[in-house]
């Protein structure tokens, strides 16, 4: 079968996005699909990523100047998949071949609705979004990569129920085991001891990550053993992502934990490998979650996991994770403290659980929902159906025109 697959814009750096889509282009060949990869090439957007042109001409490339060179690809290709649904909309130029999504999420979409509290979504974001969900709706398949996202997108009503299936991620790199020795060397430039021990937490900012509660829980855990005089499960906290916000870095300073607490970014694959092998626990209050990578990441290095008892994270950690409430730091610190003497056992459940979530297993099931794909399309054929063909010429013309227009204003002006 050929698989065209259809990757996102490189400077938006989606980086999880990027990994998935590598981790088709890698092991689809072994079910013995031929694989084709294409993705927009920036050749407008000239500008720092703080400039207010950034958004409008990375949309130019990715939404005008890319969709002739996919329509035409797309000859090529038994199924075209789509592998990040935030580029729905680029169904419309490939309707004549079978068409697969990957929804990872919905959380933007929410947002847009204003389901989202603290995301306000400005007039281009909500058409934006509505692009998205129009492009989920005349797929031939979606195929979500957690139960909960298929709930979400059903009862959003973006899709018809029978063209959604929940494919669940597969680990996209190799994360396993490292030596204690191996894993001392990965980290030793983060300044980290070899006897420290450490909390860890991966993630970026957004307010849905929970930083803060990481932060607070990190705090009491530490005034809790301070209180009765006995040993700190964990000496430091490390978070891999962003620098903290002032407000954090205050109250690690009031509580005297400020040089406890590190931030640290550019972090390797095999590094991060080195990070959750060497971790006491991985602590992931997340509020909202397509999936949670982070969970089985850590499980597969040996890393006992505490995430919110919310879905995902309670679906895809298993038996192996042990569930907190996201929103109260004072009962996470107890649960970590009553869990210490069991984090032999939840890495020895971890490194099971991990198993259910081998990209072997994805993609047979990618290659399952290709092979239905491509005979619900026949399917439809023989019954005389017709499936919408590409945009019209009128339109292509009409996008092309405003392209060059744009592109012309744009070369005119002095670069920054």
């Amino acid at each position: 079968m050929k698989v065209l697959l259809v990757g996102n814009y490189a400077p938006d750096a989606q980086i999880s996005m990027l990994a998935f889509r590598r981790m088709l282009e890698r092991e689809l060949p072994t079910l013995g699909c031929e694989v084709r990869v294409t993705s927009p090439r920036r050749r407008l957007q000239r500008v720092p990523s703080s400039s207010r042109w950034w958004k409008w001409l990375g949309y130019l490339d990715k939404f005008i100047l890319f969709a002739p060179t996919l329509a035409l690809q797309a000859r090529w290709a038994d199924v075209v998949h789509i592998c990040d649904h935030s580029n729905g909309m680029y169904v419309r130029w490939v309707r004549r071949k079978p068409t697969v999504i990957t929804c990872h999420d919905v959380i933007a979409v929410q947002a847009a609705r204003g389901m989202v509290d603290g995301w306000n979504v400005n007039w281009s974001g909500r058409i934006f979004q509505r692009l998205i969900g129009r492009g989920m709706g005349d797929a031939d398949l979606v195929a979500c990569a957690s139960a909960l996202t298929r709930r979400a997108l059903l009862d959003l009503q973006l899709a018809h129920e029978h063209r959604v299936l929940t494919v669940p991620n597969g680990l996209n790199d190799d994360f396993s085991v490292v030596s204690p020795d191996e894993a001392q060397h990965l980290i030793g430039r983060f300044g980290i001891a070899k006897h420290d021990s450490y909390l860890l937490h991966v993630g970026s900012d957004l307010p849905r990550k929970n930083r803060k509660t990481v932060v607070e829980a990190f705090v009491a855990l530490h005034r809790n053993a301070a209180e009765r005089g006995t040993p700190v499960l964990a000496q430091s906290l490390i978070l891999v992502g962003p620098r903290l916000e002032p407000a954090m870095i205050a109250l690690l300073s009031e509580c005297g934990l400020a040089d406890r607490v590190s931030t640290i970014q550019d972090v390797s694959h095999q590094e991060l490998r080195a990070l959750y092998a060497r971790a006491t626990a991985l602590l992931f209050p997340s509020l909202q979650e397509g999936f949670g990578w982070p969970v089985i990441e850590a499980q597969a290095c040996g890393c006992p996991v505490f995430a919110s008892d919310l879905a995902p994270m309670n679906e895809v950690g298993g038996s192996a994770a042990c569930y907190i409430d996201p929103r109260d730091p004072e009962a996470i610190a107890r649960t970590l403290e009553q869990a210490g003497g069991r984090l032999a056992a939840m890495r020895e459940l971890g490194f099971q659980n991990a198993l259910n979530y081998s990209a072997a297993q994805m993609m047979e099931n990618y290659l399952a929902v290709y092979r239905r794909a491509v005979a619900a399309r026949e399917s439809r054929s023989k019954r005389g159906e017709s499936c919408e063909g590409q945009l019209p010429r009128n339109q292509l013309f009409a996008a092309g025109v405003i392209a060059v227009v744009f592109a012309l204003l744009w070369l005119a002006q002095p670069l920054n």
